[in-house]
Parts: C-alpha cells; sequence; structure tokens
C-alpha cells in the first residue's frame, strides 16, 4: 500500500517546452513560460522584432502538437501557427509551422511530420 501511495504523489511532469531555446545561431529566441506564454525574440537580416504571444501543447499526439495563436501585428496577427514539436535531445526540439487563418483550419495545414527545408532546431540555453 505504501508504494501504491508512493506512487500517487508523483509530482506532475514539467512543461517540457518552459524553458529559453535558442535557434538559427542565436538569431531566435523562444521563450516559453509556464503560464502559456511565449516571447518569440527575432533577430534575421530582414526582421527584427519581439512577439508576445500565447502557445497551446498538446502532447496526446505524435509529434506533440504546438499552437502558437494572439499575434496582435505583422503578417501573423489573428492568425495561428499550427505547428508540430519533439525533443530532439535532451537539450534541444525540433519545430515545424504552418499559419492557419483560425483554430478551425489548424488541423487542415498543421505540418504531418518535419519538412526538411522548413523545421527548425531549438537549443535550451543553460
Amino acid at each position: 500500500i505504501c508504494f501504491l501511495l508512493a506512487l500517487g504523489c508523483q509530482p506532475v511532469p514539467k512543461n517540457y517546452l518552459a524553458h529559453q531555446w535558442l535557434g538559427d545561431g542565436g538569431k531566435q529566441i523562444m521563450v516559453f513560460d509556464n503560464d502559456s506564454t511565449l516571447q518569440w525574440i527575432i533577430h534575421e537580416e530582414l526582421l527584427s522584432d519581439t512577439f508576445l504571444v500565447r502557445y497551446k501543447l498538446n502532447e496526446g499526439p505524435d509529434p506533440d502538437h504546438l499552437d502558437l495563436y494572439g499575434f496582435t501585428r505583422g503578417i501573423l496577427a489573428g492568425k495561428v501557427l499550427a505547428g508540430i514539436v519533439e525533443m530532439h535531445t535532451a537539450d534541444s526540439i525540433l519545430l515545424d509551422f504552418e499559419p492557419a487563418d483560425s483554430f478551425e483550419d489548424v488541423d487542415s495545414v498543421r505540418p504531418k511530420g518535419f519538412d526538411p527545408e522548413q523545421r527548425r532546431f531549438f537549443i535550451r540555453k543553460k
């Protein structure tokens, strides 16, 4: 009985995304918080911006579904980025997104697998 009680007292797994992640050689930074907010900082040649948005992670499907939403400006204003994510190594994730006009459209545009041209690797900042 003690063993069963100990199993029932295991902590809930922490959201594996809740870290700071660096992508594209540090040109992109994604900071996922446990409250489902995301700070996405982009420093590319043609674009330098910070987006404060929300995210929804569904760990049920394989690969996990990750939707980014709440964009208020730019080409993503009012859109949802329908994506997939998976742990690539203990300290890296693989992401792939496609834009959707609304949450009703996410499943029809969500990538089914990681496209070599579209996927992005991010490493956990330590």
